[in-house]
């Protein structure tokens, strides 16, 4: 049996996955934005010694505020810095910061901090159009480039596929209610740039084969399905090496880090996942949709010229 004869179910996997992000979406307000895209507020913390960002998700905790609302970076090997969404209006910012304080320096005896300053999301719409624009131009560069080193099918093949792999991760982030931030932005545009490598990888492999076999003895069908099987276990180690890379860094990050590892390791499943199940069969449908055009046309071709000599 064929495997890309297999392709609706794996549309209707993609397509629940994607509708499952949507309708949780609509249910729990939209995305959960980050504080990059919100505001908020900054509070700058001077350990006065290299320190552990985890001690500071405890204090974080122990007042109150869940440490996933939250950015913390470290400024030098001293200074964290804090960034917080909105406090609930019946928190007093100067209370909860002596309160969040005193937690540290149980911890940290030395630690001082500054006044928690207030800052509103006005960089978001620039990070937005920025990532939207960035996609777009790869996406065109990259069309432009298959469709002269393989064809134009090719090309639109796999941008749908990279526009599944980020509705793909955009979706899973929503039902995890994972803040949406500029990690997340740059987590995005790496995937773009890494899962049209396995894409290409398949199309250059279905290329070759359409040269070495003639279409006398395995149809065009036939050709692709067996160029996407050949390309399944070297597409799965690299993506599985990858992975496992990733996998320690967000196990072992700090949460800065994870806030970018897990959006990759999301991408960089749906990314293998689409090159082979979703680039592959698209590329195909439309590849019979002309064949079936050009039979139409020949068809409409003889049947004028028969109506020409009657």
């Amino acid at each position: 049996m064929l495997f890309l004869n297999k392709t609706k179910y794996f549309v209707i996997l993609s397509c629940t996955i994607i509708l499952a992000g949507l309708i949780v979406g609509i249910i729990l307000g939209g995305l959960n934005l980050g504080i990059d895209f919100t505001g908020g507020s900054i509070l700058t913390i001077d350990v006065g010694e290299n320190f552990d960002t985890q001690v500071v998700t405890d204090a974080l905790k122990t007042n109150g505020i869940d440490p996933s609302t939250t950015q913390i970076n470290k400024s030098g090997d001293t200074e964290a810095v804090v960034r917080l969404q909105a406090l609930p209006s019946d928190v007093d910012a100067a209370d909860f910061r002596e309160n969040l304080l005193t937690t540290i320096k149980e911890t940290y005896p030395n630690a001082t901090s500054g006044e928690i300053e207030n800052v509103g999301g006005v960089t978001s719409g620039e990070i937005v159009t920025n990532a939207f624009l960035s996609v777009v131009i790869a996406s065109v560069l990259m069309l432009l480039y298959i469709w002269i080193r393989f064809q134009l099918f090719s090309g639109i093949a796999a941008v749908i596929a990279l526009i599944h792999d980020v509705l793909i991760m955009t979706a899973v982030m929503c039902m995890a209610r994972i803040p949406i931030n500029s990690s997340y932005i740059a987590a995005c545009l790496t995937i773009v740039g890494y899962s049209i490598n396995d894409t290409i990888v398949v199309f250059d492999r279905i290329r070759e084969n359409n040269k070495k076999i003639s279409i006398k003895t395995m149809s065009q069908m036939e050709i692709a399905d067996l160029s996407t099987r050949e390309t399944i276990p070297r597409t799965i180690n690299t993506s599985a090496t990858t992975l496992i890379t990733i996998l320690a860094v967000y196990i072992f990050g700090v949460e800065s880090i994870k806030e970018f590892a897990l959006p990759i390791i999301v991408g960089l499943i749906s990314g293998t996942y689409s090159s082979i199940f979703i680039a592959s069969p698209i590329w195909m449908g439309l590849m019979e949709w002309k064949r079936n055009r050009h039979i139409e046309q020949i068809s409409q071709k003889k049947g004028d010229k028969a109506k020409a000599k009657a």
